[in-house]
């Protein structure tokens, strides 16, 4: 009986066990590395959502479940991580160039949303086209510096101090502080400037499970605190020049970081405790009939649906590069662009592909259907 009663007893100990150790490996606290973000070249599918009143971004601690699986899009973008070496010549003289700025040697640059970088007084200069450059290290992931066109002209803007986003590895109770400062320069384009410092202030506050329409993940959730002394320098009337200061509201992002991912499952921006934009990587929602994520169309492509061949007609000599992809945001083809550039998707498995053209650091996105 004794025998008997210490096997039931050991298998019943080893059961525990197992299942101890499932409920763990389900809902793990995670390491985040630089693997963990993307490669110049990648491209992600995200979604936006207007549903600011719904959700909840103070709950946060250990071994916690998010569920954001209600989030719905109201629009989606491609994200492009573009390859330094692809950026305007200009750029690589500030941004890839291991002879005079080593430290600045960027690995992607990628566009600059949800930017809040001021508007001129006067209407007299435009800032378009604002792009940030990415340097990604086994110890850290930084901001090394900006890019800019005023009123056309490209100018890049090296960080004086590089801002540090993430310091690897990450994880639970991890915690720095990173200032950073740039000044903007529009002179000879325009007699102005513009000068920032930073202050960032991180801490991993959680880790746990989160689910998104993207699919359930474990992963941490980092709270970012962002500060700016803002200031511009212009030339006003009878004043003659003068430095300004720019009242730039703090912000505080929420972002949930998982393995093998590339970019935050989750991240919701708020100002004064107000969620101002939530995105979310995600597949494609195929309301949308198409996705245009930065500029105007400058092609057509027909017809649409398609069995065989697909056209399509470039109505800007700029763009040199075409690419396409399924809906889980995989690379299926990418080639050199010809004017009336033609396709042949007859032996493609049937759904829906964006396609994209590319120049320097310019994308424009459509869908089209293989039926």
């Amino acid at each position: 009986m004794t025998s008997q009663f210490l096997k039931q007893n050991s298998k019943n100990i080893i059961f525990t066990g197992l299942l101890l150790l499932l409920s763990q490996s389900i809902n793990a606290q995670i390491t985040i590395n630089n693997g963990d973000f993307p490669n110049g070249g990648d491209t992600c599918l995200i979604s936006v959502s207007n549903q600011s009143t719904l959700v909840d971004f103070t709950s946060t601690g250990t071994n916690q479940t998010w569920d954001f699986s209600y989030l719905e899009a109201t629009s989606q973008r491609i994200d492009t991580f573009f390859n330094i070496n692809s950026s305007s010549v200009l750029y690589q003289l500030s941004f890839n160039n291991w002879l005079t700025a080593p430290n600045y040697n960027s690995d992607y640059f990628k566009k600059l949303i949800n930017n809040n970088l001021p508007n001129i007084p006067g209407g007299v200069v435009t800032l378009n086209k604002p792009v940030f450059f990415s340097k990604n290290s086994s110890s850290k992931n930084e901001i090394v510096g900006i890019g800019v066109e005023v009123n056309g002209v490209e100018v890049p803007v090296p960080f004086d101090t590089i801002d540090v986003v993430y310091e690897f590895p990450l994880a639970f109770n991890d915690a720095w502080h990173s200032r950073s400062y740039f000044n903007m320069d529009m002179n000879p384009i325009y007699d102005a400037q513009f000068k920032r410092q930073q202050q960032r202030d991180v801490i991993v506050d959680g880790w746990g499970q989160i689910t998104t329409p993207f699919g359930t993940f474990n992963a941490i959730r980092v709270k970012t605190t962002l500060t700016y002394q803002d200031s511009i320098f212009i030339t006003l009337p009878i004043i003659g020049g003068a430095w300004l200061g720019v009242p730039t509201p703090q912000t505080v992002e929420y972002t949930w970081l998982t393995n093998n991912n590339k970019v935050p499952v989750l991240k919701i921006i708020t100002q004064l405790g107000i969620a101002t934009t939530i995105e979310y990587r995600d597949h494609v929602v195929t309301d949308f009939a198409s996705i245009n994520n930065i500029e105007e169309n400058l092609f057509r492509i027909y017809p649409n649906p398609v069995s065989d061949n697909l056209t399509i007609k470039i109505n800007n000599d700029s763009y040199n590069l075409i690419e396409v992809l399924d809906m889980n945001g995989k690379l299926i083809i990418s080639e050199s662009i010809t004017n009336d550039h033609k396709l042949n998707v007859s032996n493609w498995s049937k759904g829906m592909y964006f396609i994209k053209i590319t120049n320097e650091h310019t994308v424009n996105t459509q869908t089209f259907i293989v039926e």
